[in-house]
């Protein structure tokens, strides 16, 4: 039988005794901000520690990122360097194919000087003749209108010039006869055009 048995139906209530003396230094304005960057300062420190954990841990995933870029840009160097032969050549045959392109267009602008002989009578008067790769432009003054008619039928006949137009025609006056015009001529067929 216990000794008291009337306690043993009751709930007994905790009682905290403090012992240590409270310091009035933590009382004053001082003391209560000392308390205060005691209890926040041991957060900060800890938010800070993993911060730098955090940090370092990271510096491992970007280095390998950094790592693997640099391989990326070395084996793409290494295929354009490869690649850079190839360019020389091409450009050589770039280069190549120009002079050829501007060789043919002497050519032709050297084969349109006696065709242009063949097809002008000997009354016609120029005073412009245009002479491109592709095309003639001529104007001038014609003293009759079988001359200008022979002009532009031996333009329409030659087998040097196509697409013919002839983008003007006027007649002169009293004090200044005749017929000035102005012709424009392919000098290739169309299909040969580039």
């Amino acid at each position: 039988m216990p000794l008291l048995p009337f306690l043993k139906n009751k709930h007994s209530a905790k009682i905290n005794i403090n012992l240590v003396p409270k310091d009035p230094f933590f009382e004053t304005a001082l003391g209560k901000i000392l308390r205060w960057s005691l209890s926040v300062g041991r957060y900060i420190v800890i938010f800070t520690e993993l911060m730098v954990i955090l940090s370092f841990v990271a510096r491992f995933s970007l280095d390998r990122q950094l790592t693997n870029l640099n391989d990326s840009v070395h084996q793409k160097q290494i295929t354009i360097e490869s690649y850079g032969d190839l360019e020389e050549k091409v450009r050589l045959i770039q280069a190549k194919s120009d002079q050829y392109q501007q060789i043919e267009q002497l050519v032709n602008i050297t084969d349109v000087f006696p065709a242009l002989t063949k097809i002008t009578p000997a009354s016609i008067q120029l005073d412009e003749l245009i002479i491109k790769p592709t095309q003639v432009s001529m104007s001038g003054k014609s003293l009759s209108q079988e001359s200008l008619n022979m002009l532009i039928n031996n333009f329409q006949i030659s087998a040097n010039f196509f697409n013919i137009a002839v983008d003007k025609i006027e007649a002169g006056n009293n004090q200044d006869p005749g017929f000035t015009f102005r012709i424009t001529a392919d000098t290739k067929e169309p299909t040969q055009l580039r």
